[in-house]
């Protein structure tokens, strides 16, 4: 009797944990999002142009998201698309947005920003 209800206890655990791991699978085979499936491409500032676009035209970008994601399911587009290409593309269908720059150059193996060592050479005259 004693027996019965260990074997039904464990029985429950296994079942339980069989649900757990089915529950576990099924959320990961989950299909990506188009703004996941266009992330994988971006490289070189890409990700921040797209956040920045985002912030200023929401209902834009994301059709412009779901034709390029459709575009790469596709296969037409298969290469990485920099932050620039982005940035033109946004440019071209008049979605226009500011992006916060700086020029950085190396001085002793550092990168200074370009405005700070133009204020220390003005500063040294």
């Amino acid at each position: 009797m004693e027996e019965d209800i260990e074997l039904k206890l464990i029985e429950q655990k296994k079942l339980s944990e069989l649900i757990r791991k089915a529950r576990l699978a099924s959320i990961q085979k989950k299909e990506k999002t188009d703004r996941e499936v266009v992330e994988e491409l971006l490289y070189d500032r890409g990700k921040e142009v797209l956040d920045a676009a985002y912030a200023n035209y929401p209902k834009e970008t994301e059709e412009v998201v779901k034709q390029l994601a459709d575009l790469i399911k596709s296969g037409k587009i298969s290469g990485k698309i920099s932050g620039g290409e982005l940035y033109s593309l946004f440019r071209q269908i008049g979605l226009r947005f500011s992006l916060e720059t700086s020029i950085k150059i190396q001085e002793k193996g550092k990168l200074v920003d370009l405005s700070e060592k133009l204020r220390q050479r003005s500063e040294e005259a």
